[in-house]
Parts: structure tokens; C-alpha cells; sequence
């Protein structure tokens, strides 16, 4: 009998252990999240504090073209929110697609403030008549465009702009060795190219590997054919192993480049 009231007394005693166990952990779990919901709260507190309204826009960089007041105006217009809910991935993103934007950094300044840095793209060539490219190809709009007549200019009735682009920086590195500079390149409707330098020398290059005619050009350049420069009007490269010489007189001269004697053969026709 007495055995069996120690048995019970020893389950009454574990059963107020368990609750009272239940009860603690209840208690630190509520405890815990009244902590994180009070922290989340302060968190958010302070957030909306220092959130602040955007007040300023400062754009930066060397302009020659743009305004910065209207780049500005552009990233004001896509704000949406505060000092630090601001998206800055979008408004980089929304300057980089402006044609004239090369490369743009945006950064926060307290209290409130956005700090834009841009750098301008740089006009590379004039499009037909009246537009200009920059170095991908791609047009840009020039109010007054008084100082950029230097400029080579590109025509195309076949392709792109950035074709154009690609192809002019190409031909432009291998005219290098032989001083002479494109002023003007054009493709016409069959996709055949021609080029004019400062010289005044045309060069008839074809619609295919328009790049190795050059390398040959400049081939046959420094053997000799750089002497006589003021003579030249016309380099006509379609032929698959030579070129012809057109002179300013109005005769012709046919140079044939021979790989395996590494020498240049020249015939007045």
C-alpha cells in the first residue's frame, strides 16, 4: 500500500514537472516573439526614418553634348521611393540605354541625395548627311554639329549602322601602315564597299574579305607603291591575287603580288 502511494505521488510530482516545463517553454516562446516582432517594428521604425524623400539629383561627367539637367530630370521621373528604397539598378539602367550614355555610376549621399557620374559617348563618324554614330554603331542626335565636319562619313544602302561601325574600325587599323586615312566609306545596294582617303585615293574593294585587300594594299604599299601617292586615283582591289592602279593622267598599271618571290611586279597598260 505505501508502495503504491510512493508510485503515485512520484507521477503526480513528474506530471507538475512537465507542466510546469510546458508552461516555461511556452512562455520563452512567446517571449521571443514578442522580441522579434518589437525589433521588426523598431527595424521598420528607423527605416522610415532615415528613408527619407530624394531631394537632389546631382549628375556629373565632361558634357560636350548633353545637358545634365536633362539626365536630371530623366532619373527624377523614375524615382520611385525614398533615400534607401530608391532602385539604383533601374536607374542605372534606364541612363546606360540613353544613346548618348557610355558608362554611368549611381550612388547615395546622405541625407538625401543621388550622386550620378556619367560618361559622354563620343561621336566616331557621320551617318549620311546628317546623322552621327558613336563606337557601337549607334546613331546619336546632334543639335549643332558645326565642329564635327571632320568626322569620316559613313553611307550604306546595305546593312546595318553597326555594320558600318565594325567594318570602319577594321579597315581603319589596316590602313595604318600606310598612312593613309578613310575619310569616307560606303556600301551600296549589292553590298560592295569603296573607300576614299585624305589623299584623295579611292580604294574599290568588293563585297567580300574586304579586310585581307587591304592587308595586300599594304603589302604592295611598302614596295614601292607609297612613291608615288600623288599620282594616285583609284586602287581597285577586286582581283583575288593583285590590284589595278589608276593614275591621275588617266593611265592604268596592273600590280600583281607574288607571295612565293615576295616581290611586286608592276605593268603599264
Amino acid at each position: 500500500m505505501a508502495r503504491q502511494n510512493r508510485r503515485g505521488a512520484n507521477r503526480q510530482q513528474q506530471t507538475e514537472v512537465s507542466s510546469s516545463e510546458g508552461f516555461m517553454e511556452n512562455l520563452s516562446r512567446l517571449v521571443m516573439l514578442a522580441l522579434f516582432v518589437t525589433v521588426l517594428y523598431g527595424g521598420k521604425l528607423v527605416f522610415d526614418q532615415l528613408d527619407r524623400p530624394l531631394t537632389q539629383v546631382m549628375v556629373g561627367g565632361d558634357f560636350n553634348y548633353m545637358q545634365p539637367e536633362d539626365l536630371a530630370q530623366l532619373v527624377s521621373a523614375e524615382i520611385d521611393g525614398g533615400f534607401l528604397r530608391v532602385d539604383l539598378n533601374h536607374l542605372r539602367q534606364v541612363l546606360q540605354d540613353h544613346s548618348w550614355v557610355d558608362h554611368v555610376s549611381i550612388r547615395r549621399q546622405w541625407p538625401s541625395t543621388l550622386r550620378v557620374e556619367v560618361t559622354e559617348e563620343v561621336p566616331i563618324a557621320r551617318w549620311g548627311n546628317e546623322g552621327f554614330l558613336n563606337r557601337l554603331g549607334v546613331e546619336l542626335a546632334i543639335a549643332d554639329n558645326s565642329t564635327l565636319r571632320s568626322l569620316p562619313v559613313l553611307t550604306a544602302d546595305y546593312g546595318t549602322s553597326a555594320e558600318m561601325m565594325q567594318h570602319y574600325k577594321l579597315l581603319a587599323e589596316l590602313l595604318l601602315p600606310t598612312g593613309l586615312k578613310l575619310i569616307k566609306m560606303q556600301r551600296d545596294h549589292m553590298g560592295a564597299w569603296r573607300v576614299e582617303t585624305d589623299e584623295g585615293i579611292e580604294l574599290v574593294l568588293g563585297r567580300e574579305q574586304v579586310g585581307e585587300k587591304i592587308k595586300r594594299l599594304a603589302l604592295v604599299w611598302e614596295s614601292g607603291l607609297s612613291q608615288q601617292v600623288k599620282q594616285i586615283k583609284t586602287i581597285d582591289l577586286r582581283y583575288p591575287n593583285g590590284l589595278a592602279v589608276a593614275w591621275k593622267d588617266g593611265s592604268l598599271v596592273d600590280a600583281d603580288w607574288n607571295t612565293k618571290q615576295n616581290a611586286v611586279s608592276t605593268v603599264r597598260v
